[in-house]
């Protein structure tokens, strides 16, 4: 299977990008410019203080990949970009028949800031990409103070 570009990122909504603003807030601050969404969530913003970043929203980290736009892209072109975009992981949820619908992008049964929470075909699944970044920002807000290895219940309420 030849892997497009598409394949590798979403076209999130305003909807959906208005919803990682506000869900993803506490991590990434009020003023940053999207650049582009890989089709597992993350997003590559500029932000207003300068430099393109990388926001994992499956571990809310956030990591500084180029000083300006014009070397993200030059990047996007090597070999860091499969560590970015993941298209061998990509490749096999395609093979195993999830594929994402206009505004989707994949998101986790678990996620991987636990143990458990594998990059596997069996732990992602297309949803909404608004759902995804809502659901997201707002678990790991609330782990975000915890210590590394506590035990945790999560509740989702709908």
């Amino acid at each position: 299977m030849a892997l497009t570009w598409n394949d590798l990122i979403s076209t999130p909504d305003k909807e959906a990008i208005d919803a990682l603003a506000e869900s993803w807030n506490w991590l990434i601050g009020d003023t940053f410019t999207p650049l582009l969404f890989t089709a597992l969530g993350d997003m590559f913003f500029e932000a207003d203080a300068g430099g393109v970043f990388w926001l994992n929203t499956g571990t809310a980290e956030v990591e500084r990949v180029a000083d300006n736009v014009d070397a993200f892209n030059a990047l996007l072109r090597e070999e860091i970009a499969d560590d970015w975009l993941l298209p061998g992981l990509i490749e096999a949820l395609l093979e195993a028949g999830k594929t994402r619908a206009e505004g989707e992008c994949y998101t986790y049964v678990t996620l991987p800031i636990f143990v458990e929470g594998e990059y596997t075909v069996e732990n992602l699944n297309p949803v909404p990409a608004k759902e995804h970044f809502e659901l997201t920002g707002s678990i790991l807000r609330q782990l975000d103070d915890l210590p590394d290895g506590a035990d945790v219940d999560i509740e989702v309420k709908h």
